[in-house]
């Protein structure tokens, strides 16, 4: 590990949250990708690190030029995080585009920090809608402001993940 590389961790979700995020790859299929694309979600597969076999999951992420930027918010223990550390060669589906990619860790702190404000400024145009928000807030199932502002402030551990297209699937 270098002075750069990112340190962030902490528990993966339970409960409702960990059931719908399993969900998302089967739910992101037709009108509902498109949809989720709006609101900023993409699968991302990877190949499993030991098992060797694919592994999708949904990720948030921010378009930027012609890459993507994606974080794992659950830290360096993310499943995902680790397999892309060890073939960093993935397949994304964005709203109904699937391309190919490269996924290269930002190793910066700063601009980690810089991205994760950039991703703070267009939240509100992504994750859940603002209308539904408070109500996930309430039944503590998701509070995606806190989820932002957690990125910002652990923006110089967090993993982050620039994402480079390079052909259509």
């Amino acid at each position: 590990m270098t002075a750069h590389e990112p340190t962030f961790s902490r528990k993966p979700p339970t409960g409702f949250l960990r059931f719908f995020l399993k969900q998302l790859p089967r739910l992101y299929r037709g009108p509902l990708s498109e949809l989720f694309r709006w609101r900023c979600v993409m699968l991302l597969t990877t190949t499993g690190r030991k098992s060797g076999l694919p592994r999708t999951t949904g990720v948030s992420f921010m378009p930027l030029g012609d890459r993507y930027v994606i974080f794992s918010g659950w830290g360096v223990r993310s499943n995902w995080y680790k397999n892309l550390r060890a073939n960093p060669e993935v397949i994304i589906q964005v709203g109904r585009r699937r391309m190919r990619a490269t996924a290269r860790l930002v190793e910066d702190p700063e601009r980690r920090r810089d991205l994760m404000l950039m991703m703070q400024q267009r939240s509100a145009h992504c994750g859940p809608p603002r209308f539904m928000r408070p109500l996930l807030r309430l039944t503590r199932t998701f509070d995606y402001d806190a989820e932002i502002r957690m990125a910002v402030e652990q923006a110089g551990k967090l993993p982050v993940i620039e994402l480079f297209p390079h052909g259509e699937v």
